[in-house]
Formats: C-alpha cells, sequence, structure tokens
C-alpha cells in the first residue's frame, strides 16, 4: 500500500477499498481490477487466506444442497462453471473427481430423491441416482442402498487459486496491505473514512469512495462498525468449528472419488464425509460444532475419532479407528438462525440503510470457494448499476 496516506494535510481518496483477502476479497479484487484503477485490499493477517479460506475441503461444488433461486445456488453454479476453465487454463491443479451423496437407511432414500429434484431445479448438471449396482462399478468398497452422483464435482488446489487472483490483481496495479486491522469506519460525505493499524501498531486514515467488506468471520463486526444494526438485520454470525481426521495411506486407496452421507435435518454441515485429495490421499470431515465464542480455535479433538470412524463406517465398513489421524480444522462464518434453518449469503449494497457504496458480503461459508469468482462478478454489477 501507499507509504504515505495524507499529503499536505490533504487526507488521501482512494476509489475502491476492499476489506478481506480470503478467497472471496481475492477474486473480487481481481475482477474490479479488470475495469476499475485504484483498488486497496486490506487485509488484517501477514498473508492471503489465513482463515476459512485455506481450511476446507477444497471441493468445487456442483450446486446441488441449496434452495431454488437462492444465491447460493445461483453463485456455485456459475462459479463451478467459472472455476473449472480457470484453473485448465492457467495450470491450476485440479482434478474433476465426481462424487456420490450415499442413501445407507430406507429413511434416507426420500432425502436423497428431494435433493436430487431440488438440485436439478437449481441448474446444477451432471446428476442422475444410481443404484447399488452402479455404484459398486466404481466404489467397490463402499455400502449402500442408492446414491445420487455428481459428475461435476472435483477438487482443486485454493491456495494456488487464491494465488493467481493475488498476482493477477496486482498485475492490474490493485494495491495489497498485509497486517493492515480496520478499526474505524465513519460515513462521511463522498464515501467512507477508513482507520486502520498496522503491524506496528500505528493507525492512520485514509478516504474511500465505495467499500467491500469481505472480511469472512468479522464480516458481521465490520458492518456493525459502519452503523448497521446487525442483531436487527440478520446480519450477526455464528462460528461454526469444522473437524477433519486424515485416513491411513493403507487405505484411502480404497475410494475412487468423494462420499457423502445425506445430510441429516438441522445439521450445521454436509455431514462426515469422505474427500480425495490431489495427491491421491482422503480425509474425513468435517464435523460441525457451533462454538460458544469468536476464539479461532482450530485444534482436532482427538476424542471426535470415534464418532468420525462410527459416522464413516456406515458407508464405508473398512474404516476403523486406528485409521484415523488429526488433520485440520477450520471456522464457517454462519449467519445466526433459529434452529440452523438454511440461510442464503448476504451480498448487499446497502443505500437504502444510508450506506451508498458500502457493499456486505456476510456469512459466505460453503460453497464460497466454489462460487468466488461468479461472486466477484455480482458485486462488480453493484457497482456497475449503482455507482456509474
Amino acid at each position: 500500500m501507499r507509504d504515505v496516506f495524507v499529503y499536505e494535510s490533504v487526507m488521501e481518496k482512494i476509489n475502491i477499498t476492499v476489506i478481506g483477502a480470503g478467497v472471496v476479497g481475492l477474486a473480487v479484487a481481481f475482477e474490479l481490477s479488470q475495469k476499475y484503477k485504484d483498488i486497496f485490499v486490506l487485509e488484517k493477517h501477514y498473508s492471503f487466506g489465513r482463515e476459512t479460506s485455506s481450511r476446507n475441503s477444497e471441493v468445487i461444488h456442483a450446486g446441488i444442497y441449496y434452495q431454488n433461486r437462492s444465491l447460493k445456488a445461483k453463485l456455485c453454479v456459475e462459479g463451478s462453471r467459472m472455476l473449472y476453465e480457470i484453473c485448465a487454463k492457467n495450470a491450476i491443479p485440479h482434478k474433476r473427481t465426481g462424487k456420490i451423496i450415499v442413501a445407507c437407511a430406507k429413511e434416507e432414500v426420500a432425502g436423497l430423491e428431494k435433493i436430487f429434484s431440488d438440485a436439478v431445479a437449481c441448474g446444477a448438471e451432471g446428476l442422475r441416482l444410481v443404484s447399488l449396482e452402479e455404484i459398486k462399478k466404481t466404489e467397490p468398497n463402499v455400502t449402500a442402498l442408492v446414491g445420487l452422483h455428481s459428475a461435476n464435482t472435483g477438487i482443486l488446489d485454493s491456495h494456488r487459486l487464491m494465488d493467481y487472483f493475488f498476482q493477477k490483481a496486482k498485475g492490474n496495479c490493485a494495491e495489497f496491505a498485509f497486517s493492515t486491522e480496520v478499526r474505524e469506519i465513519e460515513k462521511i460525505n463522498g464515501g467512507y473514512k477508513i482507520t486502520v493499524r498496522d503491524a506496528n501498531s500505528e493507525e492512520f486514515s485514509f478516504v474511500t469512495n465505495i467499500l467491500i467488506n469481505c472480511a469472512g468471520l468479522n464480516s458481521d463486526l465490520v458492518a456493525q462498525m459502519a452503523g448497521i444494526d446487525i442483531d436487527k438485520f440478520g446480519y450477526r454470525l455464528d462460528y461454526c468449528k469444522g473437524q477433519y481426521f486424515r485416513v491411513s495411506s493403507k487405505k484411502a486407496g480404497l475410494i475412487n472419488s468423494m462420499v457423502y452421507p445425506v445430510p441429516k435435518p438441522q445439521a450445521g454441515g454436509l455431514g462426515i464425509h469422505a474427500t480425495k485429495d490431489l495427491a491421491g490421499g482422503m480425509r474425513l470431515g468435517p464435523d460441525d460444532l457451533y462454538l460458544d465464542s469468536r476464539e479461532l480455535d482450530y485444534s482436532v479433538d482427538i476424542k471426535r475419532k470415534a464418532l468420525f470412524c462410527e459416522s464413516a463406517k456406515v458407508f464405508m465398513p473398512f474404516i476403523e479407528e486406528e485409521d484415523l489421524f488429526p488433520d485440520t480444522a477450520g471456522i464457517r462464518p454462519k449467519i445466526k438462525s433459529q434452529n440452523n434453518e438454511f440461510k442464503d449469503f448476504l451480498i448487499r449494497e446497502e443505500t437504502d440503510k444510508g450506506l451508498p457504496g458500502f457493499i456486505n458480503l456476510v456469512g459466505i461459508e460453503s460453497p464460497g470457494l466454489t462460487a468466488s469468482p461468479a461472486i466477484a462478478k455480482y458485486v462488480k454489477n453493484f457497482i456497475e448499476n449503482t455507482h456509474k
């Protein structure tokens, strides 16, 4: 970032400021930098993607689990197509592995069929219901009654994707300030006064015309900082922790794609599932534990091993507790809800709250990685339509 923000006592004014350099903030910076100049990205960590963006399954989702006409559905389906193209054109490691959601009990079959019909209505492609005989052709070691096969589900190297967005944005003259935390946001005539604290604990301020909140786990607090009542408008976040266990190499090769259970109602995630990584390894997870605080605890509770084994053994009977080893954990920023009902991405320009030029992205959990390039286009449309 520019070394000096104040010239002759006149505070410098920037065109567009993005708060947060996770995968969504990076994608937004790149997308906007192709058309607009004078873009700054503020990130409190020493580098990009240090939180949710680098602590997930790295799955390219097909758009299966979301409500019709929701942003999650629309942006996931669009983002998936865009990601495969981006990865193919720019040598970003990825693989279209495919995925099977398996119903292992009769009472799960109706739920699986509903997932299928809802996903088709949302525009997800490459889906078909498969019998046990068909499952066994590709996954002979998986047990199920029936399944839903998704040909378009895949895996990618999320760090390489983020580095691609970062390098492209920098190449278009977007500037990044790492180890720089936003402390205050004040609405003023013609924009927003932003006060930040840098790595030396020094504070300074500047003015921006447009402010884009991509702060992930702290996106609700950034919205609050700008003057929005986050409880009144439903912006407050819950933290939902997801832990992973790695499967021993001797068992990792016993599945060929990704295998998911039918999600249970009211769950905070998709259920403990098996994913393959680009090196051929296998992980189980994530689970879903709602946290009582906002502490970023990324430890993996070894006591959860038995639960992981029990959950996976339903559809992968070859798994034993001794095959599992603690791997990593991530935290999802979930919009607070009653009884964990479906909550969509919250992406909106806040003119109606007296904050023109302030764009909020709150609750960007899964499928945020998949949707990231489509989210960036969606944000650009706000700017094109309201700030010409």
